[in-house]
């Protein structure tokens, strides 16, 4: 499984938003900006099964994840990966992203309701810049 190398770690370890592109129903893509935490090699993310974000990987688990680094646009990192969601019922893994984005739950503005961890197995990883 291809890994982020050293030099591009810092684009998943700082709170940067990073892009997530699902394949909608119809076969167009749909980008969201989303937070991300990079744990044992992987990147993963908290979302709602509420969203179409969510309804989309559950569908088509193809993903893919792009950064751009904020100090030099020439410099992005893009993951392709096929989605694997689990649960997070005491909200763990939501409770590590939010204090990496420097938040917690009580301040957290979007649902914690009906939360899962996604995990990003990737194929392919292209580090530009």
């Amino acid at each position: 499984m291809p890994t982020v190398s050293p030099g591009f770690r810092d684009l998943l370890e700082e709170p940067i938003p990073v892009t997530l592109a699902t394949v909608g129903e119809g076969g167009q893509p749909q980008v969201t900006a989303v937070w991300a935490l990079l744990e044992d090699d992987v990147v993963r993310l908290s979302l709602t099964t509420d969203r179409q974000k969510y309804r989309n990987l559950a569908r088509h688990p193809r993903v893919t994840l792009f950064v751009i680094d904020p100090g030099n646009p020439q410099r992005t990192l893009e993951i392709r990966a096929t989605a694997e969601i689990g649960e997070d019922p005491d909200l763990a893994f939501l409770k590590r992203i939010l204090a990496k984005y420097g938040t917690d739950l009580e301040h957290f503005p979007a649902p914690t309701e009906n939360r899962v961890v996604v995990t990003l197995n990737p194929n392919r990883i292209v580090e530009l810049g």
